[in-house]
């Protein structure tokens, strides 16, 4: 782990516990270089605010550092957060004086855990509800000045739906199920969860009564996704903060045992346990409860320091393919896919939500791999992608890190 790394681990866990922190004795370029990393797990306006008295930071602007644009990058975040939630909070107001009540899920119930909440931005707002109120709700969004993102999608059949609203920061998902229900991986991650629980939890946000998840379901869910993540691209710190917290905010009324036997029949119990680990040995954070023994969370946090909020780095989503295909073979569903040709040829299936046109003309496939391979080109250009071979190589060490894991070829294969 650098130096810059372990001032991002301790700079954050300064934040959650609301202590002031260690001065890790950074130079202007390391400290330009923790809040660049910090801005990639949207942990920029936590970290700043944590490092803002210390004298190494200090020294760093007087030897060159741009404090003024770190700042401002820090106030935008911020205030677009505010406007955000409470348009978010006005409009679940509203909808549920038409008697709309949807569950909210992450986002503010995730933010009221930390002790400056606005300093935890979210991209997004989720909302889980009935299937078979989805068009209610599309037509609500759109009534309350909401635009959908995909105008022509099939209200019925969606697991997902997002809009937003033009020239404001909110951007609300909406979720008839919580995980892809197509997918070969994920649609058993569903099990167990429905929009209308007997004992739904009601947390206060400002003078507004949100409805989510009770804490069991929920802490459940929030590793799931994680997991799901993991199984895409990776996920960054502030997943593993947001569910520790969680975790211990919620400890007394959450069915641990039932979480971790949930987990387990999807093989997510050891990447969950490897969370826990990472909160208690790097984040202060004693993990609330063991899923699993003699985990080590060592290799999934080098993977979670490099990841950013979601894998999002441009040779880390190329690879993406590459190794749920492994995980799909792995699992003996089907064999693994073509390696490199994937990166470079994919499916129909698999690039016609990158290039829209091919939803009417299949027959453009070609030329949406030559404009893929452009695309990837002018990227290594400009140094944000290292290029196929690149991608392969992170698609093949995830493969094994999954393999560390035992969510392909481990312990639940053997014990089968």
């Amino acid at each position: 782990m650098t130096a810059v790394e372990s001032a991002l681990l301790a700079l954050t866990a300064a934040a959650i516990h609301a202590e002031a922190p260690t001065d890790p004795k950074l130079s202007a370029s390391d400290w330009m270089e923790l809040f660049r990393l910090a801005d990639r797990h949207k942990l920029l306006p936590l970290t700043a605010d944590a490092a803002a008295p210390l004298p190494s930071l200090r020294a760093a602007v007087q030897n060159g550092l741009d404090w003024n644009k770190i700042l401002s990058a820090v106030f935008t975040q911020v205030n677009s957060q505010m406007i955000q939630e409470n348009e978010l909070l006005n409009l679940l107001t509203d909808l549920r004086a038409e008697g709309l009540a949807p569950l909210v899920l992450k986002g503010p119930i995730l933010r009221a855990l930390y002790p400056r909440p606005l300093l935890r931005p979210s991209l997004d707002d989720d909302l889980f509800v009935p299937s078979d109120l989805v068009a209610d709700y599309h037509r609500a969004f759109l009534a309350h000045g909401l635009t959908a993102d995909r105008p022509d999608a099939d209200l019925q059949n969606a697991d997902e739906l997002s809009y937003h609203r033009p020239g404001s920061p909110l951007h609300v998902e909406l979720h008839a199920a919580l995980f892809d229900r197509s997918s070969p991986i994920f649609a058993a991650y569903n099990d167990g969860f429905t929009a209308e629980p007997e004992t739904p939890e009601t947390v206060r946000i400002q003078d507004a009564d949100l409805r989510t998840l009770p804490p069991t379901d929920h802490l459940k869910f929030l590793l799931l996704h994680a997991c799901k993540h993991f199984l895409f691209s990776g996920f960054g710190l502030r997943i593993v903060t947001d569910i520790c917290l969680f975790a211990r905010a919620y400890a007394e009324r959450i069915d641990f045992p039932a979480v971790r036997d949930a987990c387990a029949a999807l093989r997510c119990d050891r990447v969950a346990e490897a969370i826990f680990r990472i909160g208690e040995n790097h984040l202060g954070l004693p993990a609330p409860f063991r899923f699993a023994a003699e985990v080590d969370e060592t290799a999934l946090l080098r993977d979670v320091l490099s990841a950013g909020l979601h894998g999002a780095t441009p040779d880390r989503q190329h690879s993406v393919r590459v190794l749920q295909d492994a995980v799909v073979a792995a699992r003996g569903e089907k064999k693994a896919g073509g390696g490199m040709r994937m990166i470079l040829f994919p499916p129909l299936s698999r690039i016609k939500g990158d290039y829209p046109f091919l939803n009417n003309r299949p027959w453009l496939l070609p030329w949406a791999w030559t404009r893929r391979a452009a695309r990837y080109a002018a990227g290594r250009l400009r140094g944000q992608e290292a290029g196929p071979a690149e991608s392969l190589r992170i698609s093949r060490e995830r493969t094994e890190l999954l393999r560390t894991y035992d969510l392909i070829d481990g312990r639940n294969e053997a014990s089968s």
